[in-house]
């Protein structure tokens, strides 16, 4: 708050000193002024401080009367009261100085008790006034903050989620205005939660910031960035001036978003997935396009992420087709919709079915016979994949000890878990459940999972891979060889086996280069004292090549599809009886 002033006016020097000395009790400054022209610069300058003006009437050239009135006709200045003093009894007098604006006055000789009196009623009113002011002022700061705090992002200052609706209702209003047209970009981070996991928030916060940053220096002024959740951005492009710019303004998100951050002595990068919609020819409104945009940027994810996709129609029915799995997904457990299939795995040293896969199918009510490459993704995607697949477990060991009990065989069964489920204690506490309840050897057990968990390498996942290992269940790693393929990365986990991808397989023995590379998967897993399944083979020329090669198991098309338990049974009891595949 400005400290309290009070501007004495008087042409006489002894009159100055001794109002001066007169109110020495009073805690504010005091200024003098010996002339008119002097007192209205000084209230001009001052006029957030002062509380009170004591104007003497009678002044030579610019009286009392006519300081206040150009005091009270000048807005800055008209509401600073003003005492007059005058020795002037006469009521014309008196009324004079009230028409010009005076609000009191004080008579000559001065008494000091009702100067001092005075005085402090005007300087409580002026504290009063500018206490009320601060308050004011205070709260509408606080009103202002909690309206930015509402619309901003705390972290990187960039428009949220409903800052954003602002922004991009009025660029659509705008470009329907003027008949442009304008982008919503969909920015999703790939790889942000690494970061977070094995680096600290305190990264993954630096990496966002640096993000928004880079991403508020490649756009115009005219268009706008926010960040609407984790690793979520929006970038809004208003009018466009051809797809070839905006094409290139979308290159520099995706370079920008993989710039690395260092950290700690790290050097850390992460990618980007990018969907575009176009206004108008995607959606006229904020939830249409946003909607888009976000379809586009799933497509670009699953077309392996660090790449940009424009919605299209094709898009947009493969969006509902998502929703409508998912939906159905929902109701499929609960409603007896699923059942698990068994493919056999061979052995080919001894040509003895040893072992199967747990394949989950899925016949829905709804739709009818829906397959697993359609309907596992979107069962990811709505999180159901941790319940789906602990469901299939369950009705493996269960159905692996029935066959003991009823063949009096140990057949092996393999079951595909994905790394979310190791993220948490409900696979392994199903396995511990299973096994328990049933009595069943965990040898038996082979949970499959592809070489991303090996890459994730957090302390979380590391603690369920150990826990199942130490349980006596074996770990695979399914698909070998379409991912990262790291056999580095295989001597530091407890895996017993590799599973070779079937695209490998499909073109053997012919397709030499894939020969050497299955060669070569095989010689180094063993190397490794892991063994070897090769899915995918059909024909009797892959089994043959396969043997050659020392290949430990073989699964395929060759020795049986996926079969329901009855015809898996049915198939078990039929091998018994046969010859080895071995000695054919």
């Amino acid at each position: 708050m400005p400290e309290a002033r009070i501007l004495i006016v008087d042409d006489t020097r002894a009159n100055l000193v001794a109002l001066q000395v007169l109110l020495k009790p009073v805690e504010a400054d005091v200024l003098i002024a010996e002339s008119g022209q002097q007192a209205l610069l000084l209230a001009a300058e001052n006029k957030e401080h002062i509380a009170l003006i004591l104007l003497d009437v009678l002044m030579p050239v610019m009286d009392g009367f006519e300081v206040a009135r150009l005091l009270n006709e000048n807005e800055n200045t008209r509401s600073i009261p003003i005492i007059f003093i005058t020795a002037d009894q006469d009521d014309a007098h008196i009324e004079e100085a009230y028409l010009s604006g005076a609000v009191d006055y004080i008579q000559k000789p001065i008494r000091k008790t009702a100067l001092i009196s005075k005085v402090r009623v005007f300087l409580d009113l002026w504290l009063l006034r500018h206490g009320l002011e601060l308050e004011v002022e205070q709260r509408r700061v606080a009103e202002h903050r909690v309206e930015h705090l509402a619309t901003h992002d705390p972290l990187t200052n960039l428009p949220n989620r409903r800052g954003l609706y602002e922004e991009l209702n009025e660029l659509i209003y705008r470009s329907r205005r003027y008949k442009y047209s304008s982008a919503v970009i969909y920015v999703d981070l790939d790889g942000f939660k690494h970061v977070n996991d094995h680096f600290g928030h305190e990264a993954g916060d630096r990496l966002l910031t640096q993000v928004a940053t880079n991403f508020k220096a490649i756009v115009r002024q005219t268009d706008s960035v926010a960040r609407i959740g984790g690793d979520e951005f929006i970038v809004l492009i208003t009018d466009i001036d051809g797809e070839t710019s905006l094409i290139t303004k979308i290159e520099s998100l995706l370079n920008e978003a993989s710039r690395p951050l260092q950290f700690n002595r790290h050097q850390i990068a992460t990618g980007a997935s990018i969907g575009i919609a176009l206004y108008p020819d995607h959606g006229d409104d904020a939830e249409t396009l946003l909607h888009h945009a976000d379809q586009a940027m799933y497509q670009a994810k699953q077309q392996g992420k660090n790449t940009f996709r424009f919605f299209t129609e094709d898009i947009n029915a493969k969006a509902h087709r998502q929703r409508e799995l998912q939906d159905n997904l929902r109701k499929a457990l609960p409603n007896n919709e699923f059942t698990v299939f068994f493919q056999p795995i061979v052995d080919t040293r001894s040509g003895q079915v040893v072992s199967a896969e747990a394949l989950l199918r899925w016949h829905s009510a709804n739709l009818g016979e829906v397959f697993p490459d359609e309907f596992i993704p979107a069962a990811e995607s709505a999180g159901l994949i941790p319940e789906l697949g602990c469901w299939v477990l369950k009705q493996a060991i269960a159905t692996g000890a029935h066959w003991h009990q009823r063949f009096g065989i140990e057949l092996r069964i393999a079951v595909n878990a994905s790394s979310i489920q190791f993220r948490n204690n409900l696979l392994f506490d199903t396995i511990k459940e299973q096994i328990d309840n049933h009595t069943w050897n965990p040898d038996l057990l082979e949970v499959e999972s592809t070489e991303g968990l090996l890459l994730d390498d957090s302390s979380v996942v590391n603690t369920y891979i150990d826990a199942i290992s130490n349980c006596g269940v074996r770990l695979s790693v399914d698909d070998f060889g379409t991912g990262f393929s790291a056999l580095s990365y295989l001597k530091n986990y407890p895996v017993s086996t590799v599973k070779i991808d079937r695209s490998f397989i499909m073109d053997l023995p012919g397709d030499k280069e894939n020969a050497v590379l299955v060669q070569a998967i095989i010689a180094m897993a063993h190397g490794l004292r892991l063994e070897v399944i090769a899915e995918g083979v059909e024909t009797a020329e892959q089994w043959e090549y396969l043997k050659s090669l020392d290949c430990d198991f073989v699964q395929g098309y060759y020795f049986g599809k996926p079969m329901p338990q009855a015809d898996f049974e049915d198939f078990l009891m039929a091998q018994l009886d046969k010859p080895a595949l071995a000695q054919s």
